[in-house]
């Protein structure tokens, strides 16, 4: 079933002997969707002062997952066990929290997006840093909140490094996916952009888009965004297709392209403090995204890459203009339950979803 790595650690046995199910891959012989299975695993459990352990009821999946899947990820974030427990998005109910643990208390209810490669989030349990962790908001559902973190924060993060703002013109890259459209909603919402342009299908991605509150949706299977938008100069693009090399006419001078797709740089896995060998470091300077550099900077602006960073902080600004219903998740698929996970898992990795793919525990 494809790549083989060395044998990380086997899972820490709960010190009650606790178990629970998970939707698990061995993380020494990576694959497909055919490499997940339900399997029963030690039930986490709290062991620093600022950890919380939370009980699941629903979770989400990203793309990032089936790359995780497949071992693309492993030389940067290599598995930390032997069995590795899928995703990264979580809401549910705190269990029990850690001795130095002050905002948060048993009973509240909570979302996350989960850090490291420890344990993933399809799962009846996981444990996080209290750092990560935000209060759910009280008017969605659990399925609706587990669909927003990893995506609400790339969105958010990247917008900002952009320097979107009040009067902002935005232009935003397939806006009917799980980051396109809240980052749509998140500039026209959050950060008080005037003007965002987007591309998508026509149909429902349209009307993903339309809802988010998009100004422009150009039909990208009868339109080229670089035809359409040449000269356009706009303050800021956000690339999620790893298309930053044709988006230099777009931009007006001091303009900004931020990447999350394709291949990262050496400052953006410096600045996640992720540790990457020599070799990985010289691969990485020699397969560098150099034409979006050129063509931004051509354009008298910039290209970055950036990874997302888990912030409860971030995720709990979100939270409120998700209580306020200015901004909202958009779900293509929901499996039932943990056992029916291949529902969800097989509308991710077809790349065909609109939307998020949830999986509601209980």
């Amino acid at each position: 079933m494809g790549n083989k790595s060395s044998s990380p650690a086997r899972i820490p046995a709960h010190p009650a002997g606790q178990t629970m199910k998970a939707v698990c891959f061995s993380s020494s012989a990576f694959g497909d969707a055919d490499a997940l299975s339900v399997q029963t695993i030690p039930k986490p459990f709290v062991s620093k002062g600022l950890e919380v352990l939370v009980k699941v009821h629903a979770c989400a999946l990203n793309p990032i997952d089936k790359l995780r899947v497949k071992g693309s990820l492993n030389l940067l974030r290599p598995e930390e066990y032997d069995m590795g427990v899928l995703g990264y998005d979580v809401s549910g109910v705190v269990e029990e929290v850690g001795a130095n643990v002050n905002d948060f208390a048993v009973g509240d209810e909570v979302f996350v997006r989960l850090m490291g490669m420890k344990y993933g989030a399809l799962a009846e349990y996981v444990v996080c840093e209290v750092e990560e962790l935000a209060k759910k908001p009280k008017n969605i559902s659990h399925s609706q909140a587990a669909a927003i973190p990893l995506v609400g924060l790339t969105a958010l993060q990247a917008l900002r490094r952009g320097g979107v703002k009040e009067g902002s013109k935005v232009f935003i890259h397939c806006g009917a996916g799980g980051i396109g459209s809240i980052g749509i909603q998140i500039a026209k919402k959050m950060l008080k952009a005037s003007y965002v342009c987007t591309t998508a299908s026509p149909g429902l991605g349209t009307d993903i888009c339309t809802k988010a509150g998009a100004d422009k949706i150009i039909n990208y299977r009868e339109e080229d965004f670089v035809e359409v938008l040449d000269g356009a100069d706009f303050d800021m693009a956000f690339d999620t297709m790893n298309q930053s090399a044709q988006m230099g006419g777009l931009l007006k001078a001091g303009g900004k392209i931020v990447s999350i797709s394709g291949n990262p740089t050496i400052e953006a896995i410096d600045e996640v403090g992720m540790s990457a060998s020599l070799m990985v470091r010289a691969i990485m300077f020699m397969i560098r995204n150099r034409a979006a550099e050129k063509v931004a900077s051509k354009a008298g602006g910039s290209w970055e890459y950036i990874f997302m960073s888990p912030s409860g902080k971030d995720l709990a600004e979100i939270a409120g203009f998700l209580e306020s219903g200015e901004i909202k998740g958009f779900i293509d698929t929901e499996a039932p339950s943990l056992d029916e996970f291949r529902l969800a898992v097989d509308k991710l990795f077809s790349g065909r979803s609109k939307g998020k793919c949830v999986i509601k525990v209980v």
